[in-house]
């Protein structure tokens, strides 16, 4: 199954209706055996702007349900049985980024940028990525991206771990896709199962970090602070 994003017009930002729609598709995925493998792609030239800013300023006035659906899209990814694939062309920032530790193999273009401005925003990391991101690239490189919050580009990611691989643009999605077709072609249960022992033996203590995460979010989305900073983003946008 080929998944793809196409909110070109929002850069691929995360909005509850994507999420959302994103979870539902997953879970069809997961509950359809013809399904063994599910590559992610997007439409236009950003992979993800990570999630919709529109959130934060909603979250100001309290709790909206819907808006719930993207707090939930990082634990459908992350436990998601069967191969997960990605590819990543263009920019991709924030949820765009702490997403990817979950993914099975990440392809990206040359032109693939990665950028984590949480701290820029008033806010942390989220998705388990004080737990992920360390264990991929090394706690110092995850600080970098972190506290300086500067785009690493497409062949620092590699060198890193961060990505399995770098193509052309042009060759990223049939590149993966050609992965997917080798993948589905070998025995769905062993295949599963390989999934599942590789991560229960990565992951150790992934659900005490996302907890600690998740606490620390709650106390920030809608924070006077995050408010100021995404108000300031929006105004710089429409210079």
């Amino acid at each position: 199954m080929v998944l793809t994003w196409d909110r070109a017009d929002k850069k691929n930002a995360i909005s509850p209706e994507l999420a959302e729609q994103t979870i539902a598709a997953l879970h069809a995925a997961r509950n359809d055996a013809s399904v063994r493998v599910v590559v992610l792609e997007a439409e236009g030239d950003t992979f993800c702007a990570g999630a919709d800013v529109g959130i934060f300023l909603a979250l100001a006035d309290g709790p909206k349900q819907n808006v719930m659906a993207v707090s939930e899209l990082p634990e459908v990814i992350r436990t998601f049985p069967k191969p997960l694939f990605a590819a990543v062309t263009g920019k991709t920032v924030g949820m765009g980024v702490t997403m990817l530790p979950h993914f099975d193999v990440v392809y990206a273009s040359d032109s693939a940028s990665f950028l984590t401005p949480f701290v820029r925003l008033g806010l942390v990391q989220e998705f388990g990525s004080s737990t992920t991101l360390p264990r991929l690239i090394g706690r110092q490189r995850t600080a970098e991206m972190l506290f300086a919050a500067e785009p690493v580009d497409a062949k620092t990611a590699a060198d890193w771990g961060l990505v399995a691989r770098v193509f052309p643009t042009a060759e990223v999605q049939p590149r993966i896709r050609r992965l997917a077709q080798v993948v589905a072609s070998q025995p769905p249960g062993a295949v599963q199962e390989a999934k599942a022992l590789l991560r229960a033996g990565e992951e150790g203590d992934y659900a005490s970090s996302h907890a600690a995460e998740g606490a620390a979010l709650a106390k920030r989305y809608g924070s006077p602070e995050n408010v100021a900073a995404v108000q300031a983003f929006l105004a710089s946008r429409r210079r």
